[in-house]
């Protein structure tokens, strides 16, 4: 059967009424399918309901609120920014990494012998602060002060 609603039964061409039978999420997915870009969600919901028609006495209002809640809601569409929206399969997906592990030889130390010496310097930080400083005279009046001596 396609989309629109059309099958085939043993030979004969028959006519179905998938317009309200079809969940919206799936119009708009086959829309932007076949569009192969995105497009801005109050586009995409005209032409969702387009294809969904709308029967007299519905608020048209809520239709399209519910449609745009429902396209938020499945996983295969993606919001794209600037009102944009495409499908989650369009995107790039990252490469994966591998964590390769360090043998345990030499290089494994090297973190440890890090935190070593952080700590070694942190310490000797700490014993410069906690020395009391020694006690120096300086000069109070010009009378204690001593007059260079003259270079010849």
């Amino acid at each position: 059967m396609s989309w629109l609603g059309v099958r085939r039964v043993q030979g004969a061409v028959q006519q179905q009424d998938t317009k309200q039978s079809l969940p919206v999420a799936d119009i708009a997915y086959r829309i932007l399918k076949e569009r192969r870009e995105p497009m801005k969600y109050k586009d995409l919901v005209e032409q969702v309901l387009e294809h969904r028609g709308v029967r007299p006495g519905q608020n048209l209002a809520k239709i399209k609120a519910r449609i745009h809640t429902e396209i938020n809601i499945d996983s295969r569409f993606v919001n794209q920014g600037s009102g944009l929206c495409g499908l989650r399969e369009w995107t790039v997906k990252p490469q994966s990494y591998k964590v390769l592990e360090v043998p345990a030889g030499g290089r494994s130390n090297l973190g440890e012998r890090l935190r070593k010496e952080l700590s070694a310097v942190t310490e000797a930080e700490e014993d410069d602060y906690e020395e009391e400083p020694e006690d120096v005279d300086f000069p109070i009046d010009d009378e204690e002060v001593e007059e260079p001596e003259e270079l010849e």
